[in-house]
């Protein structure tokens, strides 16, 4: 049985122009609104153990979505069924009391999420553990850092063991660690076959988390398949609306071809971060640039700074080859093939990427290089838009890429 069965989903909104306009249709019993459809005709299931994506524009029904998914909104057409409790990552921390103390508002948002008060002292151990607020949970929440915020808050939404669980844009809670400490939480729920509805505007994280995604435009069903058909569609989408380039994070460029990124994020922040990447064997044309022939060696040495406090087995390296018009050319990580990184010096450790003969036209091109955990979920770290390079064909082919071919008589 699915644990998700949406069936022609639609939700109206009342707009007036003037807030008086609502009162007055109550008294004149007249039409003083326009109607907004929100949804519209939106179906779709979610199976046990399946985390689902959602994707789209702002304002295409993401939230609204979510929303009747949480219970906290009805829709106004079609059919919504879940199995099980469901628990929801939407607003975190909006039914808090900032005058009360975190304690109090365990007890709260435990209420809330509907567990009895025996429940809920039960809850108590596990969500301070997992918040690591320690004493702090006995201070008022309003002396609380935005981070301790939401480690309370999240804490306490993923601690009721909910069938289906329904996340708005975690990933972007607390700092790395708790990043980290989190995506795990919600992965654990899916080897535990819960289902999780996954929201977010991380395209990169739906591809990777989600077999299946569906995409909303204006409140309708744009296209639901798989994840990667999904995003690759609209990425295109996304590429035809925005013809014009995307500023990127200056950097500098070291003799050696290394980018490091002029602000760099704290390291002491981190349980993992980068450190260099550098092209190799590259030649340079009249201006300095690095100059690569299609079909010569492509390599280059990407070296990272792994803190005791984490595993090497779940530290990865992924990058990705984008030509100047943000066209992803090409993308791998070690967690793909399988492999490990290699020990350097110290808490040093680092790969280097082979490209035995490079099979990109002319163009300008650059490197993403990602530090992610073995779900290719979790990001550590990022360089964008770094080791730049140009790349020059001896021949007048179109197009990326270089494919052997072959010219046959026809039967």
């Amino acid at each position: 049985m699915s644990a998700v069965v949406a069936n022609g989903l639609g939700k109206i909104y009342q707009r007036y122009a003037r807030p008086i306009d609502s009162l007055k249709e109550l008294f004149f019993k007249q039409k003083y609104h326009d109607e907004f459809w929100a949804l519209r005709e939106v179906s779709f299931r979610c199976e046990p153990g399946e985390v689902f994506g959602v994707v789209g524009d702002n304002g295409a029904g993401k939230s609204t979505l979510l929303k009747l998914l949480a219970g906290t909104m009805q829709q106004t057409h079609g059919e919504l069924v879940v199995k099980g409790r469901v628990s929801a990552i939407l607003e975190l921390g909006s039914g808090f009391h900032p005058e009360y103390t975190g304690l109090d508002n365990i007890k709260l948002g435990c209420a809330l999420l509907g567990l009895n008060e025996q429940q809920t002292l039960d809850k108590i151990p596990e969500i301070i553990d997992f918040s690591e607020l320690g004493d702090f949970v006995k201070q008022p929440v309003k002396s609380y850092s935005s981070g301790m915020f939401v480690r309370l808050a999240f804490a306490v939404v993923t601690s009721v063991d909910p069938d289906v669980l329904v996340v708005d844009e975690a990933l972007s809670v607390g700092d790395q660690h708790f990043q980290k400490k989190s995506m795990d939480r919600m992965m654990a729920f899916k080897d535990q076959g819960k289902s999780l509805i996954f929201c977010s505007h991380s395209l990169y994280h739906v591809k990777e988390l989600c077999k299946r995604a569906i995409w909303l435009d204006k409140g309708i069903v744009k296209m639901q398949g798989s994840s990667t058909e999904v995003i690759d569609c609209y990425n295109d989408h996304v590429r035809q609306q925005n013809r014009v380039s995307v500023p990127v994070v200056l950097a500098t460029t070291t003799a050696k071809g290394v980018k490091t990124i002029e602000e760099p994020v704290d390291p002491g922040t981190l349980t993992a971060y980068l450190t260099e990447a550098t092209l190799l064997d590259v030649t340079y044309d009249i201006n300095s640039k690095p100059l690569y022939r299609t079909g010569d060696r492509f390599a280059v040495k990407v070296l990272a700074e792994v803190q005791r406090s984490i595993a090497l087995d779940d530290v990865h390296i992924g990058i990705i080859i984008k030509r100047n018009d943000n066209v992803q050319c090409f993308g791998v990580s070690t967690v793909l093939d399988g492999k490990q990184l290699f020990p350097v010096v110290g808490r040093q450790f680092g790969v280097i990427y082979e490209i035995p003969h490079l099979t990109l036209l002319s163009g300008q091109y650059s490197l993403e290089v990602w530090l992610i955990d073995s779900t290719s979920a979790h990001v550590y770290d990022s360089m964008q838009s770094c080791c730049e390079f140009r790349v020059s064909q001896p021949n007048t082919e179109v197009g990326v890429v270089y494919f052997d071919h072959k010219w046959l008589t026809p039967v």
